[in-house]
This record gives C-alpha cells, structure tokens and sequence, in this order.
C-alpha cells in the first residue's frame, strides 16, 4: 500500500491500523484490571482540592472517577447531562461535500454516507459514547480498520477515561503505559477521540464536572442532613439514666434500649434504671430543602443554560420557558459544531484517504449534524408580506435557508395560498382592460402562471355586498371616533405638560370615560346593522360590485 498521509501531513502506519493500539496484551490486562475507587464516598472540600490538584499535574483518574459517581449518584445531573446528550441524537446528519464540489467530490461524499450508513447503530455507538465528553471533556473510543468488499472500514470499541493521562506539557492525552511515565501518544487513524472543552485552560481543567463538584458536594451535605432530621423529626428525645457504679455491659444495654425504642415503640431495661421522654423532636425542612434547589439551580444553569425547563416551572412562566428553550438550542448547536469537528477530521477523512487514492486531502466531505433553526414561522408569515409591499427585495433562497424549509422539487406538488388582493384601481379591481404602454416603453412582465401567497391558510372568496358595506363603514372610523377619543387626548397633552407620572394619569382615566361622546359611532353601527338584517331577511340577490348604500 502506497503511503497514506493523514489531515495534518504526518505519514499513516497502514499495517498498525488494522489493529488496536491497546493490542498490547501485557498493556490491555493492566489497565481492564483496574477499579473504580469511587471517591465520592466521605467527599469533603479538601478532598476536591486535592482531587483537582492532581489532575492539573497530569493524574485523571480521581477527577474521571468523581465525575461518573456524580453522574450516577445525582439524579438531577443525570437528568440534565442526558438532555444534552438526547438533543444530540435527535439530530438527522449528513455527510457533504466541499463548497464549489465537483462531480469526483460529490460521489466521495456519497460514498462516505453509505459507509457510514453501514455501520449498526451508529447513533447509539458512536454518537451516544461521544457525548459522554460533555461531562468528562473527552471521550474515547478506538478504531481500527478491516478489509470489507476491497474497502478498509471501521470497527469501534469505547474506552474508559481512566486508561488515560497527559503528556509531559499537559497539552495533550496520552495512552497510559506503565513502560512510560507521560503514557503513549495516540496513533493517528485508531482514535475516534473527541474533546468537548466547557472552559478554557489545560485539558485537565476543560471539563464541566469541575464546575459541579461543589454544588454536588453542598447538595449531597444538606440531602444527608435532610435525611437525618426526617429520621429524628416528631420523635422525642430519650434520656436514659444509669445508677452510680454501672458497669459498661449495662451502659450498652441501656444505650441499646433506648435505640430501639425510637424505632419500635418498645423495650426492656434492667431496674434500678430510667429512660425520660423529652419534648419531640421539631423543625422545619426548609433550610435543607433550600439548599438542595438553590444547587439544582445552579447545576441546570451550568448543564443546560437555564432553569425553568429543567424544575417544575414554579417560579417561570411558559414564555420566559419558551426563551430559554432558544438558550438551550445555541447548546445543541456548540455540541454539534465540535462532534461535526471530529467526525469529520477523524472518521470521515480516514475513510476517504484510505480508500480513495484520487481524493485531495484539503478537499474533503464533512460531516454534519442538522440542528433546526429557532424561527417563530408565524411571525414570518404576519410580517414578509408586510416588508414585501413596503419594498424590500426578499430573496426566497434566504427565506428557504432561514426558515429551515427545503425547496420543492421541480415535479413535486407545492402549498398555496390565495393570490394578493388587487390594489384599488388595478383593472382586477375595476374589471377595465389595462392601459396600452407608452410609446417606446417596454411591455409589462407577463405574471407567472402560479404566484406565490406570503400569507399561509388563506382562501379564496368572492366579495359580496356586505364585503362593502364592511369597508365603507371602516372607512369611517377617524371621524366616528374623533369624539370619543378628544377628551382622553386633551387630558393626556395636559399630563404631558404637567410632567404628571403613568399612576397619576392612570388615575384620570375613570372620570374620562363619562367625558367619551359614543353618539356617533353607536349610531353608525345600528344603521350598518339594520341594513345588514334587512338585506339578509329580504335575501337580496345583490350585484357583488355594487355598494349595498346605492
């Protein structure tokens, strides 16, 4: 096989990457003998100072270890960690080619997503595993390459964080080795490593655990706390009493007896002792309960972007929800962006370089996860025709692009709405022929067959007399509601004068309304209303162009 170089010029071992980098034996069996040593058992602050000291010295293990028992002891850091990682499988992807692709590139794009189609499960194995650098800040999965119908394709096999370490300037993961004190540098070609960095700074320090362990650890405090005062709270307290000289056999008995008659209501004790009652137990939860959703606030915040979608809603409401839903959506898209990174550099691209030889290696497909856009589709529909009439040039391929709806095919059936009303005079409107042009002016374009309504849902209906009896008492509000509106005006430029405040005027309106005259206006409507009965009582054949007032 000819010599392969990877996205980043360095020559690729063709006969290493038909094989693990762990193939080791000796190496493999030190590192699947290992344990988790669970370090969130008796955690205090000091024992997560020491823990992140020692991972910005290049030892993982610890901070890798607490991060997986917060995960599996919180269940609100599980729940809030999985949304992320469920809005990331939720996403269709694509593979695509470069920009300005020829037709070669095209078919290597198209060969790559049926590649990678082929793999089983490919969500579940691989993008579910990627995710777990969301919590961890990498994710390791290895990869080596078999013959499969003349073409070398993928095999996977995730691997623990744990297995790894940083090299001697903590600038980059190493293969732990006990033959070498900073680990092995990772082949290229047998890593689907993915970093998902939450912060700047060394690797070491990019993870979002850290910025967990404390509200864990506060969190955790006041939930054993909490579960102490339910296990005292309405009990009373028991006071035992030993008689002078009593020997230590009978201080346990009698420590013993008044144990158990906390929990079973009953008990024996020798004579020649006592147990007093004292007054129950009391408190409230709220201190306890307090501190546990204050730290579930600010785990939500520090996952996902935001709370109100993570608790029950109590202190939100479904709009302010529906905002930060955007908030979490800028998430989904940054996740995206660094697994379309990966994917593409270290999957996509070793699949092309080992397999087609004509590929140019700055030329590549991509990789990419579809996140939606956040586009309120109502609010474009009310306000581009709007912004249409008014004069603006709208392109439809940007409307397509932002709106996220892909253009329809050139034999495929289309949605429409009705055609725009006619402007007055227009000869739609007047039913005259057009105007012959000018001398010497060109002709008007000739509209297309089929024109395209900005406004969804609507349908099409002829006008009728009531249409214009409509339109010509619309066309008279200014004057029917002038009296009714000039005394709130007066008082209203009168405020304006005086400097008054919102409260002090809001205080006017009441007496403004007996000063409204509604004379005109109510007379208006009951004369529209009489006609209008009159003529559907009557079922008045009427011409739809006549005005029902002639």
């Amino acid at each position: 096989m000819p010599q392969i170089l990877d996205q980043y010029g360095r020559p690729i071992d063709a006969a290493a990457i038909r094989s693990p980098q762990t193939a080791d034996s000796a190496m493999l069996a030190a590192l699947e003998g290992e344990f988790d040593a669970h370090p969130a058992k008796g955690l205090t602050p000091q024992r997560i100072n020491a823990i992140m000291s020692a991972a910005e010295q290049g030892d993982l293990i610890q901070q890798l270890e607490l991060a997986d028992d917060m995960e599996e002891r919180d269940g609100h850091i599980y729940s809030e960690i999985n949304k992320r990682k469920q809005a990331l499988l939720k996403l269709d992807w694509d593979i695509l080619p470069p920009e300005d692709a020829s037709a070669d590139e095209k078919k290597q794009a198209d060969q790559v997503k049926e590649w990678i189609r082929s793999i089983a499960d490919f969500k579940r194995r691989i993008l579910f595993n990627m995710t777990d650098a969301i919590l961890k800040g990498f994710a390791p999965i290895e990869m080596w390459w078999e013959l499969e119908e003349g073409f070398l394709q993928p095999r996977f096999e995730w691997r623990p964080q744990r297995w790894f370490t940083l090299n001697e300037q903590r600038t980059k993961i190493t293969l732990r080795n006990n033959a070498m004190q900073y680990g092995e540098p990772l082949r290229p070609f047998n890593w689907l490593f993915h970093l998902h960095p939450a912060r700047n700074g060394f690797v070491s320090r990019q993870a979002l655990a850290r910025v967990l362990m404390l509200p864990y650890l506060y969190k955790n405090y006041s939930t054993r706390d909490f579960a102490e005062f339910l296990e005292i709270y309405g009990l009373p307290l028991r006071l035992g009493k030993y008689p002078s000289g009593a020997g230590d056999e009978e201080k346990r008995r009698l420590l013993q007896a008044v144990v158990g008659i906390g929990h079973n209501a009953a008990g024996i004790i020798p004579m020649g002792t006592e147990i007093d009652f004292q007054n129950a137990a009391s408190g409230v939860d709220v201190p306890f309960s307090t501190m546990m959703e204050r730290m579930d606030a600010i785990q939500s915040k520090v996952i996902v972007g935001q709370t109100l979608t993570s608790g029950e809603g109590k202190h939100g409401t479904q709009a302010l929800g529906n905002v930060h839903n955007e908030i979490r959506l800028d998430l989904v898209a940054a996740d995206a962006d660094l697994v379309n990174g990966t994917l593409s550099s270290q999957l996509v691209a070793p699949m092309v370089l080992l397999n087609l030889p004509r590929a140019n290696p700055k030329r590549l497909p991509r990789f990419v996860l579809q996140v939606p856009k956040a586009q309120d589709i109502k609010a474009f529909a009310d306000s581009m025709p709007a912004l249409a009439r008014a004069g603006m040039r709208i392109g439809v391929e940007w409307a397509h692009d932002t709106l996220d709806i892909p253009k329809a095919g050139d034999d495929e059936e289309v949605l429409t709405g009705a055609d725009p009303a006619p402007a007055p005079g227009d000869p739609e409107e007047t039913g005259a022929p057009p105007a012959p042009p000018a001398p010497g002016a060109k002709p008007p374009a000739k509209p297309p067959a089929k024109k395209a309504a900005l406004s969804a849902g609507a349908s099409e209906r002829g006008r009728d007399a009531l249409n214009d009896l409509v339109d010509e008492a619309v066309g008279e509000w200014q004057p029917l509601l002038r009296p009714m509106v000039q005394p709130l005006l007066v008082a209203l430029d009168a405020a304006v004068q005086r400097g008054e405040s919102i409260e002090a005027f809001r205080a006017q309106l009441p007496a403004l309304v007996d000063q409204m005259d509604s004379t005109a206006l109510a007379g208006q409507l009951a004369r529209s209303m009489f006609v209008g009965r009159l003529a559907g009582e009557a079922d008045l054949q009427l011409d739809p162009r006549d005005s029902i007032g002639h």
